[in-house]
């Protein structure tokens, strides 16, 4: 006898449930693409969290996508014999390095802010500050007021560049967290492919909107960040750390949107459970910050096993920096126009275009293929592209050379955003412990800007026809320090796909080498199940936690 209608609708439900039924009390990475199809309004806070990434890809290209207009070289510029306007190698400069000394500051002083009142309400001061600096930008006639605007920008720019990866990596399940980390890296892209496309777009303007227009861009973001900002959800695990439960209950239901209390009953416990974990293994150094602003967090991320981590963690992110990203990515349109490339804006447009798409690839790339094996093979790669470049730069006929130094820029592109460029990010963000996260990410933040402070300042001298006019030999020079990364990243670069926060506790504190974590987990896993009580632990982790020590024996709190 056939089915009705109804009896055939409802047996497709049942099938679309079963399809979609999730058990979270179990963190199962094979869950991935279900979690993520529920889940999609995390992912739309998840996105826009990530505009402070858009704002740093955007400012770091900025410079040099302005420096190639020839109306912002005629404003800034000065004129040399032969007619043409040059923008001398100093302005250049101190416009490129003054964002990274910016973000330097802003993200020390906003790291105990961060602890002590939360994430939500730093993005509302960066917004506004970041209002202000590209005013000041936009109404500049002479260098040092446009270098004043890149100031405050940068200041804005260095709190959102911590939040970003700080909210996603302490509120997403554990299954997703290197798929939404990765929204950091695309939306740097994101907003590096902006700006070369509006300059693109403005190059056939003529009088000073020609370079007015891609500051006026820089709106966007500060607005776009304020247009939603009154609905953002504080980060929960924040909210649980300060015992504010109810508030963190309610964030989870404005981050998610599901109707499934059992859902939030989970999250809260695994929440809870990360918190105490992290204070059982690491100690507790007063991060309840009940008294006074301090910096005893950044203090104690250099001591034991946590100074490894910190190390890891800014050596995944700063290196980008040193493999040669702030050469590559943020001088190409000048570059190109330096090395006599013809429609030099459009070549750097289709470098993008490319690095978009190497960046997209790594989504699934990330959680499949994992984080050291995406990462440690590829830096060496990247050098071994930089010596090619170095070479032609040294080859007389630079006409044929220069191909070569382009096509290797835009493999070098291509490697660089499937490996280090988008998972190092994520690999920084897993490897700091739960407690110490946003100290950890602001001093990624401040190592990151140090290194783009020096390569911003730098560079301009490296490449300019004033000053070093070095063209492709720069290569040798971005080939020393990224052979520095290549060799720190083999040693201290751990996969950590698939493990949990709790289990990578475990493997600093037994002191596991972390290019051997991937086999120490295979042959020790820890299946993370979130019951009513305590989720079941390894034994070590169990230990720590009924007596109440790390692996010094220092006693913390009992539970």
């Amino acid at each position: 006898m056939g089915l009705t209608s109804r009896e055939y609708a409802a047996s497709a439900w049942g099938l679309l449930a079963a399809f979609t039924t999730i058990d979270y009390t179990v963190v199962d990475p094979a869950n991935k693409w279900k979690i993520l199809r529920v889940h999609w309004r995390y992912a739309l806070w998840a996105l826009w969290t990530s505009t402070g990434s858009m704002m740093l890809g955007l400012d770091y290209v900025a410079g040099g996508q302005l420096a190639a207009l020839p109306a912002f070289q005629q404003q800034f510029g000065v004129l040399q014999a032969d007619g043409s306007w040059l923008v001398p190698a100093k302005y250049l400069s101190a416009w490129a390095s003054i964002g990274p000394a910016c973000d330097i500051v802003a993200a020390l002083i906003a790291a105990p802010f961060l602890e002590k009142y939360g994430r939500k309400p730093q993005i509302l001061v960066a917004s506004v500050i970041s209002v202000v600096g590209v005013l000041l930008q936009q109404l500049a006639t002479e260098w040092k007021m446009h270098l004043g605007g890149r100031a405050v920008n940068g200041a804005a720019i260095g709190i959102m560049f911590t939040i970003s990866p700080l909210w996603i990596g302490e509120t997403c399940r554990p299954e997703l967290r290197g798929f939404f980390l990765c929204f950091f890296n695309t939306s740097i892209v994101i907003g590096q492919f902006a700006i070369v496309l509006i300059s693109y777009a403005s190059s056939h303007l003529e009088g000073k909107y020609q370079w007015q227009i891609p500051v006026i861009a820089m709106y966007i973001f500060p607005l776009f960040l304020l247009m939603f900002y009154y609905w953002f959800p504080e980060s929960a695990y924040w909210y649980v750390r300060e015992e504010k439960y109810d508030r963190a209950r309610k964030s989870l239901r404005s981050m998610y949107g599901v109707d499934d209390e059992t859902f939030y009953d989970i999250e809260m416990k695994r929440l809870e459970d990360d918190v105490r974990m992290s204070a059982a293994i690491q100690g507790d150094i007063g991060h309840r910050h009940k008294g006074l602003i301090d910096f005893s967090a950044e203090l104690e991320c250099f001591k034991g096993t946590n100074l490894k981590r910190t190390m890891t963690a800014i050596f995944a992110a700063s290196g980008q920096q040193m493999i040669g990203a702030t050469f590559v990515i943020g001088y190409a349109s000048y570059f190109f126009d330096l090395i006599n490339v013809q429609d030099y804006f459009l070549a750097s447009s289709m470098l993008f275009v490319v690095m978009v798409l190497a960046t997209c690839a790594v989504f699934p790339l990330v959680e499949v293929v994992g984080r050291r094996t995406l990462i440690v093979p590829s830096l060496f790669i990247l050098c071994l592209l930089l010596l090619i470049i170095g070479i032609m730069g040294c080859i007389p006929n630079q006409e044929t050379a220069g191909w070569v130094i382009v096509v290797s820029i835009f493999i070098w592109a291509l490697v660089f955003q499937v490996s280090i460029g988008a998972t190092g990010f994520v690999l920084a963000s897993e490897v700091a412990t739960m407690r110490l996260r946003a100290t950890t990410q602001a001093l990624v933040t401040v190592t990151n800007g140090i290194w783009g402070l020096i390569m911003q300042f730098t560079i301009p001298y490296m490449i300019n026809p004033d000053a070093g006019h070095l063209g492709g030999k720069v290569g040798f020079i971005f080939l020393g320090t990224g052979l520095i990364t290549a060799v720190v990243g083999f040693f201290l670069f751990p996969e950590t796909k698939g493990i949990s926060f709790e289990k990578l506790d475990e493997l600093y504190a037994a002191r596991v080498p972390p290019r051997k974590f991937r086999q120490a987990f295979l042959d020790n896993p820890t299946v993370t199940r979130i019951e009513t009580g305590m989720a079941t632990r390894d034994s070590k982790v169990t230990e720590v936690l009924e007596h109440g020590h790390n692996e010094k024996g220092v006693h913390g709190n009992n539970y």
